[in-house]
């Protein structure tokens, strides 16, 4: 199975796989996936949500026999001072390589900005999410 990550507001904490079924974990709750019997050629039009409202996929494909499905990735807003970060979506993977430490939806808007780095972060509202701020300096 291939995967690629939009972001969003709302998004499971992460996912996990099995052959054709993504699972989506959010705040201790699992809800599975089953995309083994998505057709060649298939329509998709909409996966059932999570408990707090979040869809988890947003879109699965089968080309040539692969998988290929589209979840989301939450971030919260920008905190590099005096930018504003937009994100796009993540290139493909493969689903086994998925690791849920990682953010994979990449951040726009930072064109220049070499001090800037992607971390779990935390809103002014409580929300959290995958953000960009300035690096933090280590003490020498």
């Amino acid at each position: 199975m291939k995967i690629k990550l939009l972001a969003t507001a709302q998004a499971p904490d992460r996912y996990s796989f099995s052959q054709e079924i993504v699972v989506a974990n959010e705040a201790g709750h699992e809800k599975a996936y089953d995309l083994s019997s998505f057709p060649e050629g298939g329509g998709f039009k909409e996966a059932e949500k999570l408990p707090s409202g979040a869809q988890a996929i947003r879109c699965i494909e089968r080309v040539n026999g692969e998988l290929y499905v589209t979840l989301v990735q939450k971030v919260i807003a920008g905190q590099y001072p005096g930018r504003k970060a937009h994100w796009r979506e993540s290139p493909i993977i493969d689903a086994d390589d998925y690791d849920p430490n990682t953010c994979y939806v990449i951040p726009t808007g930072m064109a220049g900005v070499d001090d800037y780095e992607i971390v779990q972060g935390v809103d002014v509202a409580g929300n959290t999410g995958w953000t960009v701020r300035k690096k933090e300096i280590a003490d020498g």
